[in-house]
Order: C-alpha cells, then sequence, then structure tokens
C-alpha cells in the first residue's frame, strides 16, 4: 500500500471522519518505511499474509472529525482533490475554514490551487471586504488584485469617497497608484477649493508625489503667480521656488517673470544672496536671463572684485559672461599682469582672445624678455598660432642677428628663409652672425 491511489485513499478517510490528520501521517510514514525497506532488497520480498488496510487507531471523537471532513469537501467543491498532510496542516495554522471556502466560492472567486487561497487568509481577505468592494463597483477581480488592493489600504469607503468626489470607473491600478500615493477626497476637495478642477488621476498623482499642497498653491496666487498648471506647479516644487523666494527675488528689485523663468533660476541653483551680492557690485536691474548666464558661467563675486582690482571696471553682464565662458579666471589674470602686462590698456574681447589661443602667461614673459615689450594682443596671438616660440626666435637671431622683427620672424616660420628674405634683410640693415 504505497502508491498515489492508496493516499488517496487515506485523504478520502480523513474527509469520510474514520481516521484524524495525525492518524493519516502515521500512515504516509509506514507507506514511506516500507516503500524504502522494498527498495534497499536485493531480493523481490516473500509474500505476505493479507493485513487489515490500516492499522488499528484508537477511534477519535466524532467532534474532531466532522471539520476536517467538511474542510475536505470544500477543497473538492474548490477543484482542490489532491491534498497532502503538510497541506493540511498549513490551511490549520492560517485558519483555512470549510465556511470561508464556500463564501469566497459563492461570492464567484476562483482562487488558482490551495497557494492562493492560503494567500487570502495570509492578508486578512475577508468575504465581507470582496461583497463591499463588488457594492462599490469593482469586480472581476482576482486574487493578486485583491491582495493588492487590501495591501494599499483600499477600502470600500475610500472608493465611495471618491465617487462622492466625481472619480468613478476607476480601475484597480488607479486606486492603488491615488492611495500608495496619499491622494485622499479631501486632499482632491482642497485642490478644487485652490481653483484646481478637473484634474485627472495622474496630474492628482503627480501633484501628491511633489508635495504640491494647497497652501502652496495659494501663497504663490498671493505672490502673483495666476496663470499656472499641473506641470508648472510641479515644476516649481521640484525646483523648490517656494512663495518665499519669489518675495525675496521682488524686493531685489526683479519683478518681470513667468513659471519657466523661476524654473531657469532654481535649475541653477540662484539664491536671492547671490544677487544681492552682484547688485552691491554694481550689477543692477538685470534681467532673469542675465542672472542665469552669470550663474551657468559660475561668475562669482569674488571674480568681479578681481576684475575691478584689474581695472576692469563698468563691465556690462554680457563681457562677463564672456570672460566666464572662456575661462579667464582671476589666476591667469593676476599670471598675466606678473608676466609685464598692464592689463588696464587692454580690452574683454583682447583678453579672451589670448584665452581662445591659449596664450599662457609664460609665453608673454619669454617673448617679453627677449626685448619685445610693447607688443599688442593681437600680435603675442599671431605668434602663438603660428609656433613662434621664444626656442625658433632665438635660433633665428644665432643665424641671422639680434635685429629681427616680428614680422620678420613671422615670414621666416611661414615662409622659410630663401634668398629673396636674406635680400630684403641685407637692404634693411640686418647683419647675419658668422
Amino acid at each position: 500500500m504505497n502508491g498515489p491511489k492508496e493516499h488517496l485513499m487515506i485523504l478520502d478517510m480523513i474527509a469520510e471522519g474514520k481516521i484524524t490528520p495525525a492518524e493519516a501521517e502515521e500512515l504516509f510514514k509506514a507507506m514511506n518505511e516500507t516503500k524504502s525497506d522494498a527498495s534497499d532488497s536485493p531480493l523481490p520480498a516473500a509474500p505476505q499474509p493479507p493485513s487489515p488496510p490500516f492499522p488499528p487507531f484508537p477511534p477519535s471523537h466524532p467532534n474532531n472529525r466532522q471539520p476536517f471532513k467538511d474542510l475536505v469537501s470544500a477543497l473538492r467543491d474548490a477543484g482542490i482533490d489532491h491534498i497532502t498532510i503538510s497541506d493540511l496542516q498549513e490551511v490549520q495554522n492560517h485558519n483555512l475554514t470549510a465556511e470561508y471556502i464556500r463564501e469566497m466560492l459563492a461570492l464567484g472567486l476562483e482562487p488558482d490551487g490551495l497557494g492562493e487561497w492560503v494567500n487570502l487568509r495570509v492578508h486578512d481577505i475577508t468575504p465581507r471586504y470582496v461583497r463591499e468592494l463588488r457594492d462599490m463597483g469593482v469586480t472581476d477581480m482576482d486574487v493578486e488584485e485583491l491582495i493588492e488592493l487590501s495591501l494599499h489600504e483600499v477600502s470600500a469607503k475610500y472608493i465611495s469617497e471618491l465617487h462622492e468626489m466625481g472619480l468613478k470607473d476607476l480601475d484597480i491600478d488607479e486606486l492603488v497608484e491615488l492611495s500608495n500615493n496619499d491622494v485622499s477626497p479631501k486632499y482632491i476637495a482642497d485642490l478644487r477649493a485652490a481653483g484646481l478642477k478637473d484634474l485627472d488621476v495622474d496630474e492628482l498623482i503627480e501633484l501628491s508625489q511633489h508635495d504640491v499642497s494647497t497652501k502652496f498653491i495659494m501663497e504663490l496666487r498671493e505672490q502673483g503667480l495666476k496663470d499656472f498648471d499641473v506641470d508648472d506647479l510641479v515644476e516649481l516644487s521640484n525646483h523648490e521656488i517656494s512663495p518665499k523666494y519669489i518675495s525675496e527675488l521682488k524686493k531685489l528689485g526683479v519683478k518681470k517673470f513667468d513659471v519657466d523663468d523661476l524654473v531657469e533660476l532654481g535649475t541653477h541653483k540662484v539664491s536671492p544672496e547671490f544677487i544681492a551680492e552682484m547688485h552691491a557690485l554694481g550689477f543692477k536691474n538685470m534681467d532673469i536671463d542675465e542672472i542665469v548666464e552669470l550663474s551657468v558661467h559660475k561668475i562669482s563675486p569674488e571674480f568681479l572684485k578681481a576684475l575691478n582690482d584689474f581695472g576692469f571696471t563698468d563691465l556690462e553682464v554680457d563681457s562677463v559672461v564672456e570672460l566666464g565662458a572662456h575661462k579667464v579666471t582671476a589666476r591667469y589674470l593676476s599670471e598675466l599682469k606678473e608676466a609685464g602686462l598692464s592689463l588696464d590698456k587692454f580690452n574683454i574681447d583682447e583678453i579672451v582672445e589670448l584665452r581662445i589661443h591659449n596664450v599662457t602667461p609664460r609665453f608673454v614673459r619669454e617673448i617679453r624678455e627677449m626685448g619685445f615689450t610693447d607688443l599688442p594682443i593681437d600680435e603675442l596671438v599671431e605668434l602663438n598660432i603660428h609656433h613662434v616660440t621664444p626656442r625658433f626666435i632665438r635660433e633665428m637671431r644665432q643665424k641671422y642677428g639680434e635685429h629681427l622683427s616680428i614680422q620678420n620672424l613671422l615670414d621666416m616660420r611661414l615662409h622659410g628663409v630663401d634668398e629673396d628674405m636674406l635680400e630684403e634683410l641685407r637692404s634693411a640693415g640686418i647683419r647675419f652672425s658668422k
């Protein structure tokens, strides 16, 4: 007695109340031991005299057998024909009763296998909960959807209140998302009172996710912002543009702005303190674009002070931005000054030209040490572009004398030295070295 048929017979005995689950477990153990002994034996087992189908267990109390009989019967009604002792123990541990199964079946629920029945019990899904959801129009639910609704505390009351707010025909995913993002009927009512009507589910969720409160909306209106939509509110909140921030901007004289301007300021972390410092350095009446440009190119108040020290005063925002865009730093200017350049003789465009063509302070210093002390910026740039280096100049002087001009050196680098050039140099009174 050790095959599937015998296992089913034992389960039938439980269902009929003839034995208890504990007695059935002993039978299963005995069957497994018999099967194991038979497989280990090298010879066929000797014929045994017929024995009774089950060991003589003491009779159990009928009142203890009946619940198991009903449970097995209810499980069969649910389409579960094959169960093990461990299955029965799990059923008992989670208080899965015949009454519960039959109530759920009567509600039209069709869990797939014993695991789903147990899962319903684990998550405390009651027949009453299912009925209340059905009354609210939530039908055709499977076990996974029921559990999802319960886990996110979607109650029939919550659904009813959403209906009262006009949100009907919501599917299960929408109900879960609304509850999961703390979109309460009160929150919806408050948003409507603040002027945001006809919001759909996605908009409600997005506003809640970004902590857009009705207080935030009302304070924005008090600051003069009125024509905004859900995306605007989300952007403002996401970039930490508070009503207080807007108020501080106004005090600094920044008054002409819209939502996009504010978001741009927030994106680039432009603080009111930064604007105040710029004002103190003479940059007043700036528009939003100019403020953002200064921040984007990392133009600090310290850099502006350094420019003043180098003689660059009364600068326009565009000029300062140009310096920042080409990485003209205070250190670079300081090193140029140490190399001998009188910065106050040049304008911003010329300084930028030096940086664009990578004219280093060292190059400037070495060229000046070779006697070219008053070269304009464009000649310094041209020398650097055409690789007229201090080393090249020394080599040409050794060959052709000390009195070569910048133009001579450029021509030598660009065209080489031929007889025509030598004659031209002689005519100019330049004596060649021997």
